[in-house]
């Protein structure tokens, strides 16, 4: 039986509910900022909370990042299936792929956790990464179909090149600009040439 002098259930249901969202805040500001390395401790001090209410709601690092990044990166694997009523196959996939480059390079380190996503399937944001891929392969297939991308590219060949873009942002923290470039240049090895290659400005940091 519940003790006269215990919080009511739903008074610490919404407790837990308001540290969960100010620790969210916290470690979205700070992902943004510093990146997904940044101190746990320091994430748990700048929400208000102990270290200890951190854990309790993400006992891993990958956890954190997944709840935090995981909902915009939903967003981008939608944007496929927008991209359906874009008349040039190769415009979307190019678009669809610029959009990618774009999210992922807004979190520095966040190339990295994609890529060890990808190969580790009890990864808290693998099914996001999932669902990524699923995306690049609509946008993809419908490309090759029309023959206007290389017929050998994969899915999992986008998702590593748009990563492997952001990381290189991350190394050196070129301008958007350069990034647009860089991107321009890989995709000119996907889609069939004299077809539409379109990145789209601005990606993000820079």
């Amino acid at each position: 039986m519940q003790q006269a002098d215990s919080p009511p259930l739903g008074g610490v249901r919404a407790d837990a509910r308001r540290s969960r969202a100010r620790l969210l805040g916290a470690a979205s500001t700070m992902f943004a900022s510093e990146g997904v390395d940044v101190s746990f401790n320091e994430i748990a001090r700048r929400a208000g909370v102990g270290p200890a209410t951190l854990y309790r709601h993400f006992p891993q690092r990958e956890d954190l990042i997944a709840a935090v990044v995981g909902t915009s990166l939903d967003e981008v694997t939608a944007l496929a299936s927008t991209l359906d009523t874009e008349p040039d196959p190769a415009a979307a996939l190019s678009l669809w792929v610029a959009a990618l480059v774009a999210h992922i390079r807004r979190v520095r380190g966040l190339s990295e956790e994609i890529v060890r996503a990808l190969e580790v399937p009890d990864s808290p944001l693998a099914p996001h990464c999932a669902a990524a891929l699923a995306a690049a392969d609509t946008v993809l297939v419908r490309a090759q179909r029309a023959g206007h991308a290389h017929p050998e590219a994969t899915t999992d060949d986008i998702v590593k090149i748009a990563s492997a873009i952001a990381w290189t942002s991350d190394q050196s923290d070129i301008t958007a600009a350069a990034t647009d470039r860089l991107l321009d240049l890989v995709l000119h090895g996907i889609i069939r040439p004299g077809k539409t290659v379109r990145s789209g400005r601005g990606g993000g940091r820079g």
